[in-house]
């Protein structure tokens, strides 16, 4: 769903409609070689868990997937402007029962988020236009889409041409991020450049054509999780199900948290562990 309003605050995007595609263990295709694990977390909140053995993408790679069914709340939480959290204490300050890391965010002063985030319909931060992936634009493509919530239902939408066109989205909640990986079913062409093309462990929002959402976090930087590039990722989440996606913070960031407990392998320790949580501006929490 794309909801957007003009300057007159009118809806002017409807909802669009997708096939659903469940994720099973023994589904066959891209993700079939890995060991999977469910976990109910909570009422229509299910963990996914998979360890692949140089099966994906002739790599190992360690995968997380939280799926909330249809109906189940969000909300968008950033930390303090003046100050960095770890996801696992965003989520605990909300009392969320799950969340992964959000947006990029400087690490040094002036800390706090670089991209626009509104919450609970008041701005709490910015876009930084930042030119260096599009000389002339204005915008990197790390800030040309957006996750929203709007009535408590999560939707990923890709912006237009206009310049401050996050402000126009008809959302409590909003947080602009990028790029964005799958637009109605379809791939969203991937830049060719390094942060790209790159292995790295990777973070992303999903959903699918019944509004189920798809928190994803795979892991990287360790022998035994190789991490994955923009391409790579857009191919899990397509074969996930999602008919939309979108790529957020990752690198050291990459973090999932269900129940107060890490559950993938943050890299900043450079150990395949649960202690590697790197601090953040704002998360993704479910509650």
């Amino acid at each position: 769903m794309s909801l957007w309003k003009n300057k007159a605050g009118h809806l002017i995007a409807l909802l669009a409609l997708f096939a659903i595609v469940p994720l099973r263990a023994q589904d066959v295709g891209l993700l079939s070689g890995g060991r999977w694990t469910r976990e109910a977390v909570a009422d229509g909140i299910l963990l996914h868990r998979a360890a692949f053995d140089s099966s994906l993408f002739g790599a190992n790679q360690y995968l997380c997937v939280l799926e909330v069914a249809p109906g189940a709340r969000f909300d968008i939480v950033p930390a303090a402007e003046d100050t960095l959290e770890r996801t696992s204490v965003l989520a605990a300050r909300i009392g969320a029962v799950a969340a992964v890391n959000g947006s990029f965010f400087n690490m040094r002063a002036p800390y706090g988020s670089v991209n626009y985030l509104r919450v609970d319909d008041e701005d709490v931060s910015p876009n930084r236009y930042d030119a260096y992936e599009n000389p002339g634009s204005g915008r990197s493509t790390r800030q040309k889409g957006a996750v929203a919530t709007f009535h408590g239902n999560l939707y990923v939408l890709k912006g237009d041409d206009l310049r401050s066109w996050e402000r126009y989205i008809e959302a409590q909640d909003v947080v602009t991020t990028g790029p964005v990986l799958l637009t109605g079913g379809a791939a969203e062409p991937v830049v060719a450049d390094k942060f790209n093309q790159t292995r790295h462990p990777r973070t992303a929002v999903g959903r699918r054509a019944d509004g189920t959402v798809l928190l994803v976090v795979a892991d990287g930087r360790s022998p035994q999780a190789a991490g994955l590039s923009m391409e790579e990722l857009q191919q899990v989440m397509a074969a996930l199900g999602c008919r939309d996606a979108i790529n957020l913070d990752g690198g050291g960031s990459s973090a999932m948290v269900v129940r107060g407990e890490v559950v993938n392998h943050p890299s900043d320790n450079r150990q395949f562990d649960a202690a590697g949580e790197r601090p953040v501006a704002n998360a993704i929490c479910v509650r």
